[in-house]
């Protein structure tokens, strides 16, 4: 079965976070061992965030961000699970990292405290052209780059179709 590297998530309820953060830590990362997650990375993200709306009677939530690996089959299970566990975990979103980042991603989740560091060094460079000729386009037929603001009929360019012209019998 394929190991992927996963990133969650995870919204706690403050209160028991707040109360013993160490406990709280330690039931997330058993719910993902169970399932056989090997955690690469775990951490607080942000501590009593005042949510949008209320979750489960909570108005604040704490974020906790886990890194781990699993087999890709096992990952529905698990999610199922936190969803069905009622308590500490009100909410998770989980992405698969894409295995060109994985290095970089684990470096700065290691490395950086502050929040948003998931973020920070994704940066893929890219080219960008203005020339209609490299991207095989000609260069007056590019919809309003190039020509001019008429349209074919030689009249300016409107947002619809002219009506047609009712027959004079």
């Amino acid at each position: 079965m394929p190991v992927n590297m996963y990133e969650t998530l995870f919204l706690l309820d403050s209160t028991k976070v707040s109360s013993d953060a160490d406990n709280a830590r330690q039931q997330v990362h058993h719910v993902l061992e169970r399932h056989g997650a090997k955690i690469e990375v775990s951490r607080p993200w942000d501590y009593n965030h005042k949510l949008a709306y209320p979750i489960g009677k909570q108005k604040k939530g704490s974020f906790h961000i886990v890194y781990y690996t699993m087999e890709s089959t096992s990952q529905a299970a698990l999610e199922r699970d936190i969803a069905l566990a009622e308590g500490l975990i009100l909410r998770q979103m989980t992405l698969k990292i894409d295995p060109k980042w994985q290095d970089v991603i684990l470096g700065v989740a290691r490395e950086d405290t502050q929040n948003g560091f998931a973020v920070r060094g994704m940066q893929e460079e890219v080219t960008v052209t203005t020339d209609p000729a490299a991207i095989g386009g000609d260069p007056g037929m590019m919809g309003g780059m190039g020509g001019d603001d008429r349209d074919r009929d030689g009249g300016p360019r409107r947002g619809g179709r002219r009506p047609e012209p009712a027959d004079k019998d």
